[in-house]
């Protein structure tokens, strides 16, 4: 049976959630990875009434990062040097440059900005 994401969890209680952990936060009862966990979880599980994959963390090479984004290499080297993506380079060794798979990700992941200029107007 597929469930759409309101039949799954409504947006107030996401909310709820997450007000409810924040005390749990403040006093160091989860720490705030925890937190951004289940925040994360939460929120995928409201848009698309799947939950979060759990991605296990892994080092990139350009090429593999430009075909994770499903853009050339040279299409990648050209925006990374415009600096148009939020992931920093990670170096590994004097010279060798790895990505980081868990913020590719989460880039991929990131709501656009329309779609967050939406969800501002709905609250």
């Amino acid at each position: 049976m597929n469930r759409t994401a309101q039949e799954c969890i409504r947006p107030q209680t996401v909310r709820l959630a997450c007000r409810l952990l924040s005390p749990l936060l403040d006093a160091g009862t989860i720490t705030t990875s925890e937190y951004t966990i289940i925040r994360k979880t939460l929120s995928q599980l409201l848009k698309s009434g799947e939950p979060l994959q759990v991605i296990k963390p892994k080092l990139l090479t350009p090429q593999e990062a430009a075909e994770m984004l499903a853009i050339s290499y040279s299409q990648f080297r050209a925006l990374e040097k415009e600096g148009a993506f939020p992931f920093r380079r990670k170096l590994v060794g004097n010279k060798t440059v790895r990505y980081r798979n868990t913020d590719i990700y989460d880039y991929i992941n990131a709501p656009d900005i329309q779609e967050k200029q939406t969800e501002g107007e709905a609250h």
